[in-house]
């Protein structure tokens, strides 16, 4: 059966916009869904779920740096990579906002090559927590008393790729244990075991009230406590829903 193409929506209506979309198949997308304003941008990515969103820098009451705060704001399993399209050699308000958003500028018209080349590098960048859920994070590792250790830090990006695209949950070792590891120079096996480690010292000695409002009835209670993938999944549908 052949592979599932990706999906994209573009949003705005300039010609370098609608040039960049249909170059997209070339990358293995679908043909772009079109919106025409952000408003209508939002809805379709609500709906359709796309893993792309092009979008004009300048848009009809608003701009590409506004729909991406918008974008990395829904509760969505899968967060989208984030390109937005400025004219050439404009200089982009809110740029630094931009690339906190885990979100790339490039010029237009693009080519084939610097369009392949901003895909490959949105897929190494990491869509950060909003700032809210962030320190939300941080509240609910405490009252587990998950300690300060490697382990912890582990276990906070684990989270943060998680909540920006729940797929990873279907292969830890191989894919998001190996992307943690990536930069650290470890293997998938040590950060699996630093953040058992640290879920192993949370359940020794952290409040059992407090772990048992987090995770209700959805540990297994033979075992007593999360497996990594359980405390990964739990805490990234946490930050996704409240609220």
């Amino acid at each position: 059966m052949a592979e599932e193409r990706r999906r994209a929506v573009a949003v705005g209506f300039s010609r370098g916009l609608g040039e960049c979309a249909a170059m997209l198949e070339a990358f293995g997308y679908a043909p772009a869904i079109p919106a025409a304003s952000a408003a209508d941008g939002l809805g379709l990515i609500r709906e359709r779920r796309p893993e792309l969103v092009l979008s004009d820098a300048v848009l009809p009451g608003g701009d590409g740096v506004a729909l991406a705060r918008q974008i990395r704001a829904l509760r969505l399993d899968v967060q989208p990579a984030l390109l937005v399209l400025k004219p050439r050699g404009m200089p982009l308000p809110g740029a630094t906002e931009l690339e906190a958003l885990c979100a790339l500028a490039i010029d237009a018209p693009a080519s084939e090559r610097s369009l392949g080349e901003a895909l490959e590098r949105l897929e190494a960048l990491e869509p950060p927590l909003p700032p809210e859920k962030a320190a939300r994070l941080e509240a609910l590792l405490d009252a587990l008393g998950v300690p300060d250790h490697p382990g912890r830090e582990d276990l906070t990006r684990a989270v943060a790729l998680v909540w920006a695209d729940r797929r990873r949950l279907r292969a830890l070792r191989a894919g998001l244990y190996a992307r943690l590891s990536r930069d650290a120079g470890r293997t998938p096996a040590q950060v699996e075991r630093a953040i058992r480690h640290v879920i192993d010292a949370a359940w020794r000695t952290g409040d059992i009230g407090q772990q048992h409002r987090i995770f209700g009835d959805t540990i297994d209670a033979r075992r007593g406590k999360p497996t990594c993938g359980e405390m990964i999944a739990q805490l990234a549908d946490i930050l996704r829903w409240e609220g």
